[in-house]
């Protein structure tokens, strides 16, 4: 269906942290990695709501914008330039993490919904809140350093809770026929329009 690759490059995309160490050094090409495996992921899943078709293009600019950093980081820089731009580059990564969650939760909700799996949709109201707070709180972070480590801890805590809701709907929704329902949606769908 897609959610595998959806997987993998999560997996493979550990800077969903905006001051995660993989975008600080040549790093950032295993993110650009991961950002390919989500395109695809997402391309497959796009036919079934506008979040996952917003996502592909999301998945798109993930991969320029990281691919634009790449000489700042790779090409040796003054110190006064190399802090100026990681400030500006994290608020950006900031900034894009949180619309990336918001329409990659979004998504599953909105799947969730359609195919009555009530225990995915909980799980992801209870995920778009906590992303609320998580991203809200970082800014707590650009003004105190002290906050860094309560913020790594609830970034772990984050990117797990992330990853598990999308292997669940891998398992879950891949496996109980939902692509055959879609399939038989678009052909009565076709059917129509042709009448």
């Amino acid at each position: 269906m897609g959610f595998g690759l959806v997987v993998i490059g999560y997996l493979t995309v550990f800077g969903t942290l905006p001051g995660s160490f993989i975008y600080y050094s040549w790093g950032i090409f295993i993110a650009v990695a991961g950002g390919f495996a989500l395109f695809a992921g997402f391309y497959k899943l796009q036919e079934y709501n506008i979040y996952f078709k917003s996502m592909k293009y999301i998945s798109a600019a993930y991969i320029l914008i990281l691919l634009a950093f790449a000489p700042f980081l790779i090409i040796n820089h003054s110190d006064g330039f190399m802090q100026n731009f990681l400030f500006v580059s994290k608020v950006i990564r900031w900034l894009f993490l949180f619309v990336f969650h918001y329409f990659l939760l979004s998504g599953i909700l909105s799947l969730s919904k359609e195919i009555g799996n009530i225990i995915i949709e909980k799980k992801a109201k209870r995920n778009i809140f906590f992303t609320y707070i998580y991203f809200f709180a970082f800014i707590f972070e650009f003004f105190f350093t002290e906050a860094a480590i309560v913020m790594l801890v609830s970034g772990f805590i984050y990117y797990f809770l992330i990853l598990a809701i999308t292997y669940r709907c891998y398992m879950k929704i891949t496996f109980e026929g939902h692509d055959e329902a879609i399939d038989e949606k678009y052909e009565l769908k076709n059917k129509n329009k042709k009448r």
